[in-house]
């Protein structure tokens, strides 16, 4: 009985994946993108951390100067991942290569974002409200929307079912 409560104690501690924060940088209010980038080289970190692709989509969306924080964050067998997080409440999370994979947004996510078949989807079926949040996963785009409905569709942008 012992043994076989060491064994599942033992194969019960592997299942965990452990996530290390390597960096998080929050400027105060008053500071500047500049001064955030002055404290963050302190650190030895500053917005080249990011991947270009992940720079490019900040700066088509939002400004630098808006980041309120951001992550540098290594997940065993994962990678890196970095999460953004925007004075307004605005929060991206991008993989290794820039590309994001969430999206949030309480006063909504840019039309850009969301795949073309699901805008079509939306303005058919839920004209009255707009999307707060994306979330591409493997095999499912979940949306959630404003009134508090959320949507999943596969990855080709087909509507699955309302997700509860």
């Amino acid at each position: 009985m012992k043994k076989n409560f060491l064994l599942l104690l033992a194969l019960s501690s592997l299942t965990f994946v452990s996530c290390k924060k390597e960096v998080t940088v929050t400027p105060t209010a008053t500071q500047t993108a500049d001064s955030l980038n002055q404290n963050a080289q302190k650190n030895n970190v500053n917005f080249t951390d990011l991947p270009v692709k992940a720079l490019e989509t900040i700066n088509s969306h939002y400004s630098q100067d808006n980041i309120a924080s951001y992550e540098v964050k290594t997940i065993p067998v994962i990678g890196k991942s970095f999460e953004v997080k925007f004075n307004d409440g605005a929060e991206i999370d991008f993989d290794s290569d820039g590309i994001w994979h969430e999206w949030k947004d309480a006063k909504g996510l840019p039309k850009e974002v969301l795949p073309e078949s699901i805008k079509t989807y939306l303005s058919k079926n839920y004209a009255s409200t707009f999307a707060t949040s994306i979330d591409k996963e493997k095999d499912k785009i979940k949306i959630d929307l404003a009134s508090d409905i959320d949507l999943e569709f596969d990855t080709n942008g087909n509507f699955v079912r309302i997700d509860d």
